[in-house]
């Protein structure tokens, strides 16, 4: 594939992927003291990036720039970064982080071991695939069919209570997959927590306010004492109820990023297709070559592969889809990403490039006129 997306320099990509790591570790400096040395570092990283007498030269500049878009400071930033404000008001990273930043996983201390990498959230120090593997590595060595139902789990089953966890995935047949922690104190309020009504992950309360940490999820609510309870903010969806902390668990926020946030669209595409007559829709085939593979449920002589990708940044994709293309005969977009789509059909002239709703429109007419004119 003709490489269409090198005017992004990966000297950027560092620059944003150090700003989220400065901004981090400001958020938990008082808890953290290994948090100043990794501002310092992320200092050099950027000043680097950005060469000389341009940029923030100092932690405290780089701090005090964290607060304002970084298309204000960082030269060079992509449409997708360059309003990306790293720190609030409260100096916690922003909603915007989670979702954007995910897009911004370069290494950026090549050649060095990476003194953040045991305290740092892993999404911040590892790129998805490589997340991915290791919490699917003991799924991996059972069958495709094992795989498919536990990757299914963990998108659906994010949080809960531990015993109910455990006897849910035992009714399955499967085996532990990926480990599951305490409710963390920031998702709770007097004992309690909310799941998130799209990702089922336990959301963030800070002060009057219950989110959830991926924007696009629009769950946002206020919360009420004695006891808690939530109601709808803006266009919030209905509130979901309270559970009580006491014996509730939820996977490591790097597994609900990578994995359950993107698992939530290959789900909901997945049973949406199943449900159309005269279509077989198999969800995560040959151990994820692709999300999912349909065909007409007869004689099969029609096929469609897809693979569902959601990034904040259509460049960010287009880049990571020359380095490893998918095998999928289409790129499926998430409806929310669906600006996107335009954007990158030119930069991927090569590849099928549809939202959810698109490729789902196609499959049922193909699949209504019994696969005459795909």
């Amino acid at each position: 594939m003709a490489n269409t997306v090198n005017d992004a320099p990966v000297a950027l990509e560092r620059a944003v992927t150090a700003a989220i790591r400065a901004g981090h570790a400001w958020s938990v400096r008082r808890e953290r003291p290994e948090a100043w040395a990794e501002i310092a570092r992320m200092t050099g990283v950027i000043m680097r990036a950005c060469g000389p007498g341009r940029g923030p030269a100092t932690p405290a500049e780089l701090v005090a720039a964290l607060r304002r878009p970084l298309g204000t400071w960082l030269p060079g930033c992509d449409a997708a970064a360059r309003d990306l404000v790293v720190l609030d008001g409260d100096d916690q990273l922003t909603d915007a982080t989670f979702e954007i930043g995910c897009d911004y996983t370069a290494e950026v201390l090549a050649g060095q071991d990476d003194p953040g990498a045991g305290w740092l959230p892993g999404w911040r120090v590892h790129r998805a695939e490589q997340i991915e593997k290791a919490a699917f590595q003991a799924l991996l060595a059972g069958g495709d069919e094992e795989y498919s139902r536990g990757r299914r789990f963990i998108t659906e089953h994010p949080a809960g209570v531990l015993t109910e966890l455990v006897a849910a995935r035992s009714e399955l047949g499967l085996p532990p997959l990926v480990p599951y922690g305490e409710i963390p104190g920031e998702r709770q309020r007097d004992g309690s927590w909310w799941p998130c009504p799209v990702c089922r992950w336990p959301m963030r309360v800070r002060g009057a306010m219950v989110r959830c940490d991926f924007p696009r999820h629009e769950a946002v609510y206020t919360v009420s004492s004695a006891p808690p309870s939530l109601q709808p903010a803006g266009g919030a969806r209905r509130a979901p109820k309270r559970r009580p902390a006491d014996g509730a668990v939820c996977v490591d926020e790097s597994v609900w990023r990578f994995i359950v946030v993107p698992g939530v669209v290959e789900v909901r595409l997945h049973d949406r297709i199943a449900a159309l007559p005269g279509v077989r829709a198999e969800l995560y085939p040959r151990k994820d070559l692709y999300d999912i593979r349909v065909t007409s449920a007869g004689d099969g002589t029609w096929e469609f592969t897809l693979d569902v990708k959601d990034y904040a940044s259509a460049r960010a994709l287009a880049r990571k889809l020359e380095e490893r293309p998918i095998a999928a005969d289409h790129l499926v977009l998430p409806r929310y990403r669906s600006d996107q789509a335009g954007e990158l059909r030119r930069l991927l002239p090569g590849t099928g490039v549809s939202t959810e709703d698109q490729i789902y429109r196609r499959i049922r007419r193909v699949a209504s006129s019994d696969g005459r004119s795909r």
